[in-house]
């Protein structure tokens, strides 16, 4: 890694720290802007993709830059005529699903990570989500009258994402189409808790995923795929199942779950189709199979004890 590269780096990991660790919403903006100049030359660097990447990227600059520059706009409402604070919560919440990529500021999703390599892509869909869902928590924890939109508008991006992901036959584009659909379901645990825990497993999964793809063998990315469905006992379900939990125990109504489980029913059908083409495509590589299988059996035997372990 070049020295520009790490420096990129550095800034990429401090931006969201100083958005978490500061008390003044100007300087979690700043914060959240450093992530986002940090990221964008990393997305850059991988020079297998760059014709696709130099498109993806600018399209991701003009997205961000515009979801600033409301994120911006609501606070200097807020500030300038608090009596009409309903007006700068629903434009700080707008700017912060344009950020996530929440429905319906989630066009850009599938057009961005197909030009992108696996571990910019674990970037842009893992650790660039951490400032926004932060400032997410912290929008909803003062504005209860926003819990309903949320949770609507969060179901919506569960099904919408899964619908998307349907239509996909680019691994790339599915990818984002199920950061949509899980980025519902983090909107959900936004609201009633376990946010952090669920987008911690995502990111181990995500991020697992991501590493099998750097390998190049299918056996491990089939089992990986398996793993972001939410299946059991993979780990994925621990994570939707502690947002339904926390979902259950409250005096919330259930019929709030209708959409998200909905979207989880039918993104496994896309998950299924991309977990055959890689285990059959893997029955063709003849080196290393049975590693592979070893490796892969061993990732799914510590996903259950994970799971069996927890509850």
């Amino acid at each position: 890694m070049s020295s520009g590269n790490l420096l990129f780096l550095v800034v990429l990991v401090l931006g969201p720290l100083v958005s978490i660790s500061s008390s003044n919403w100007v300087v979690c903006w700043v914060g959240l802007e450093l992530s986002f100049l940090g990221a964008v030359p990393l997305l850059l660097s991988d020079s297998s993709f760059m014709s696709l990447s130099k498109e993806s990227v600018v399209k991701y600059f003009c997205i961000q830059a515009l979801g600033s520059g409301f994120l911006m706009l609501g606070g200097v409402l807020f500030f300038m005529d608090p009596s009409f604070h309903w007006v700068s919560d629903f434009i700080l919440v707008l700017s912060l699903f344009m950020k996530l990529g929440v429905f319906p500021m989630h066009f850009w999703v599938p057009s961005v990570t197909v030009g992108l390599n696996w571990m910019p892509m674990f970037i842009l869909l893992g650790w660039q989500k951490i400032p926004p869902f932060a400032l997410l928590m912290n929008i909803v924890e003062n504005s209860y009258w926003m819990h309903s939109i949320l949770l609507i508008f969060g179901g919506i991006s569960a099904v919408v994402g899964s619908i998307i992901g349907l239509n996909q036959t680019s691994f790339r584009a599915m990818l984002g189409s199920s950061s949509i659909a899980h980025t519902g379901w983090g909107c959900i645990g936004a609201v009633f808790g376990n946010l952090w825990i669920y987008f911690s497993i995502y990111c181990v999964s995500f991020g697992v995923l991501m590493l099998f793809c750097l390998t190049g063998e299918n056996l491990m990315i089939s089992f990986g795929v398996l793993g972001l469905s939410g299946l059991p006992p993979f780990m994925m379900f621990i994570g939707k199942w502690s947002i339904l939990k926390s979902v259950l125990f409250s005096n919330t109504s259930f019929l709030f779950l209708i959409l998200p489980l909905s979207g989880a029913l039918l993104s496994l059908f896309f998950y299924l189709k991309f977990f055959y083409s890689f285990y059959l495509s893997s029955l063709s590589q003849a080196m290393n199979t049975k590693y592979s299988l070893f490796y892969s059996l061993v990732l799914f035997s510590l996903s259950g004890t994970l799971f069996i372990l927890l509850f």
